[in-house]
């Protein structure tokens, strides 16, 4: 089984360095693999906190993206501005840091935000949890940002700390940086014409409104097209994880390659995804 020691050596053969920030993107079941994990899903967050805890920050994603959303029974969704169709249910349009769980990330984001220290911010879709000596100012603001997924929020900050965003045995599928790319390069037709409104409770019990418009989502399958193009400019590095495939993205450089790429070819995601 692999023990937390294995999997701080990995992160260390990675050359990652205990000073940097570091934004995980994870599937515990391609890590563990048939080897297992001794400890499970605790143990890698255990050695993300223990390794870039101290002087630097481990971030994962924390998104409650169903807020606002009709759901049925077999998960099938529905937009706020459609009609629901029979056994489709609001969501809700609440969001409480403390409560509200992630959707669709698997299991060791839902264990690193309930984590002691850790903290999250208050996007009430696209909320980031981190730990670090300056996780608190890393989140701040997230609420205000024009959209969820904009570069004036922790998402962008990733560009600003020279970040490193990794994936663990996921694909480019799951690259939210590069909805926060296309986002800062005003790709045309990005954002759903709708004003999407929430209830945010804070930390300490407050609420408040938050609106703004999103992102059209889909079109993040489509990331996939530039994984290999990634790998072969120096972009990201492929490397291993316990028992994963991973994928380490330098954010600088992905985010300067992509704004000139999509700059040449803003439709590169979008139009796949609206004609298919």
């Amino acid at each position: 089984m692999y023990t937390k020691n294995d999997l701080i050596n990995d992160l260390k053969n990675m050359g990652l360095k205990p000073t940097d920030t570091v934004f995980v993107h994870s599937s515990y079941k391609h890590i563990a693999g048939e080897m297992g994990v001794e400890g499970g899903a605790d143990t890698v967050v255990d050695a993300f906190i223990e390794y870039f805890g101290k002087e630097g920050l481990a971030v994962f994603p924390a998104m409650s993206w169903k807020l606002g959303y009709w759901l049925n029974d077999d998960g099938d969704i529905c937009p706020p501005w459609e009609e629901p169709g029979e056994g489709f249910k609001p969501y809700g349009n609440e969001f409480d840091v403390k409560t509200t769980p992630c959707h669709g990330l698997g299991i060791i984001p839902e264990i690193f935000r309930q984590r002691e220290n850790v903290v999250r911010s208050l996007c009430p879709t696209s909320s980031v949890c981190a730990y670090g000596k300056d996780a608190k100012s890393f989140c701040a603001d997230h609420e205000k940002a024009e959209t969820p997924l904009n570069w004036n929020s922790p998402w962008g900050k990733l560009y600003d700390r020279n970040a490193k965003i990794l994936f663990l045995g996921t694909t480019m599928c799951c690259n939210t940086f590069l909805h926060v790319i296309e986002d800062h390069a005003e790709i045309p037709g990005l954002l759903v014409p709708y004003i999407w409104k929430y209830t945010v409770v804070d930390y300490e019990g407050n609420r408040f409104p938050v609106e703004f418009k999103r992102h059209v989502p889909g079109h993040n399958h489509y990331y996939i097209k530039v994984q290999q193009e990634l790998i072969d400019a120096g972009i990201v590095t492929v490397e291993k994880f316990g028992s994963a495939e991973c994928h380490l993205v330098d954010a600088v450089k992905e985010a300067d390659y992509m704004m000139r790429k999509l700059k040449e070819i803003p439709e590169l995601f979008t139009d796949e995804y609206n004609l298919k």
